[in-house]
């Protein structure tokens, strides 16, 4: 068991809750599941008992370098060798990755690891539409709009700090193609601007493409609400104490919506203030 503790924090990476691994791992978990069906609780629980990280769109967000804002583009473009995500998995120290975007290449990283398990995060595929709706569709319009991608005092912060938005990552993968082929040319995003019976139709082709191609003794369908012992009987691994982390919750996360739009509100402001500023002291 692990001797890492969860902090009840969903910024529980960010913090570094987790010392980076020195030497490489293995790569032994690959996340098929959706994001919206308790990932990032999952990513939290699995970066408390394995010993090397686990891949999550968090990481993507908290990379304080480019490696990751670099790579999944490309990922996405097909333009990725095996190669080129064994190096990747070697250099982040993974040993597995749940969430867009890993999840989307779940196919990929099947056939490059032969000997990895498979995770299949399940919920009800209405309640998950409208948890996708309501949380990272939104996220998504927000981050990639005019108000953002125009915004000159978020992009001088981002050059400053040297941590790039990636919305446009995001934007990349969740309306990237799909292992369900020309069926959904506008991914997963695309299925969920179509409506309820759409979105649910895809859920359920992706959950059925799964099936159909992970072999039964290497995947498990599991919901985060059965908690530890399945996940842990299936790794092998003992069943940590106390409860399994539950983190990012609908409303937790239409909260964070909110602060994102505050912020871009209040550094248009400031924009505007500074402008007017400026323009005073060069009418004088």
């Amino acid at each position: 068991m692990s001797s890492v503790k969860w902090k009840g924090d969903p910024e529980y990476y960010k913090a570094g809750g987790k010392p980076f691994p020195k030497e490489e791992v293995e790569f032994i978990l690959i996340g098929a599941g959706l994001p919206r069906t308790g990932t990032l609780s999952t990513f939290t629980a699995l970066e408390m008992v394995l010993p090397g990280k686990c891949h999550h769109m968090a990481r993507v967000a908290t990379d304080k370098t480019t490696h990751n804002l670099e790579f999944w583009p490309k990922a996405v473009a097909g333009e990725v060798t095996e190669e080129d995500w064994r190096r990747f998995v070697r250099e982040e120290r993974l040993s597995a990755g749940v969430d867009f975007p890993s999840s989307l290449f779940w196919k990929d990283l099947l056939k490059i690891y032969p000997n990895a398990k498979v995770l299949l995060n399940d919920r009800d595929p209405v309640r998950w539409y409208e948890s996708v709706k309501n949380t990272i569709w939104q996220m998504g319009q927000l981050v990639n709009s005019p108000a953002v991608t125009f915004n000159p005092l978020l992009q001088l912060v981002s050059r400053l700090t040297g941590q790039a938005v990636p919305g446009t990552v995001a934007k990349a993968v969740c309306y990237g193609p799909t292992p369900l082929g020309p069926a959904y040319p506008r991914g997963m995003f695309g299925a969920i601007e179509q409506g309820q019976e759409e979105a649910v139709k895809f859920y359920q082709a992706w959950k059925a493409e799964v099936v159909k191609e992970v072999p039964a003794d290497r995947l498990l369908i599991w919901q985060v609400k059965q908690g530890w012992e399945p996940l842990c009987q299936f790794l092998g691994i003992p069943v940590p104490e106390g409860p399994f982390p539950n983190v990012n919750d609908t409303p937790m996360f239409q909260k964070r919506i909110s602060g994102v739009r505050r912020m871009v509100t209040a550094t248009w402001a400031i924009t505007a203030g500074l402008a007017s500023l400026a323009a005073y002291y060069c009418l004088l």
